[in-house]
């Protein structure tokens, strides 16, 4: 679609610099961000192989490629469709691409251990959305695995994350998310919220009062419906799935 293109042109300079621009400190942000990642998601990275190939799928400027260099893993590729953002993830990743996902993924079958797919699912359509995970399923090795972050549908704070880019095409609950997972041939699906992580005094305070909050969610949803939730309720979700081995 022409208008997507017309963004992803000025994804860094009209988009993203201005809401880094914002940030007192962006390079301690940007620090602070990795290892509250990293605290969330190490369950899922235990027992991949730090030597195999792990590809950033949508890695913009590198940061989660940044997360899995954290993570000591070694051999990182990436693959953007905005040359602006693969021209500074360059800087630090030599092997990052700017080209069109799919066709790259399909250009590379059974070629990585891990797949990360961090606020992109959401851009495609839901047919597009099909061809995408069918694609990271073709590059994954037997057994490989799946980490996508995208805007949680199911949260009552989630408008700004849903609304919040303009290309952003399909809203995905942890049932829905599962649905179509499940549908691309992945199995051994888990799920968790993007919260708070009590890394840091501050980590601590906000991880306390967020366990506070989704409680209240959780019995405001009861009394509506009378039954249980996803339990699912950050504005943001994660989800891990694997390939069949």
């Amino acid at each position: 679609m022409a208008y997507r293109q017309r963004l992803y042109d000025t994804y860094v300079s009209k988009n993203k610099q201005f809401l880094r621009n914002s940030l007192s400190n962006p390079k301690k942000q940007d620090d602070r961000n990795i290892i509250n990642l990293y605290y969330a998601i190490n369950g899922w990275l235990n027992g991949i192989s730090r030597k195999d190939k792990a590809i950033d799928v949508a890695c913009g400027s590198g940061n989660i490629l940044s997360l899995l260099e954290y993570a000591e893993f070694t051999n990182l590729y990436g693959i953007d469709i905005s040359q602006e953002q693969i021209d500074i993830a360059r800087e630090k990743f030599p092997n990052v691409v700017c080209g069109d996902a799919v066709e790259y993924l399909l250009q590379h079958p059974n070629e990585f251990t891990l797949i990360t797919a961090f606020d992109i699912l959401e851009h495609f359509n839901k047919e597009e959305a099909f061809q995408f995970l069918d694609a990271i399923y073709i590059a994954l090795v037997p057994g490989g695995n799946l980490i996508l972050q995208l805007p949680n549908g199911d949260s009552p704070f989630a408008g700004s994350i849903i609304h919040g880019d303009l290309t952003h095409e399909v809203t995905y609950t942890s049932t829905s998310l599962k649905h179509i997972l499940l549908a691309c041939g992945f199995g051994d699906i888990q799920f968790q919220e993007h919260c708070p992580q009590p890394t840091s005094l501050k980590g601590i305070i906000r991880f306390g009062l967020w366990g506070l909050i989704r409680q209240a969610i959780k019995l405001i949803h009861f009394i509506e419906t009378g039954g249980p939730s996803t339990k699912i309720y950050t504005r943001v979700m994660r989800a891990c799935a694997a390939k069949a081995g």
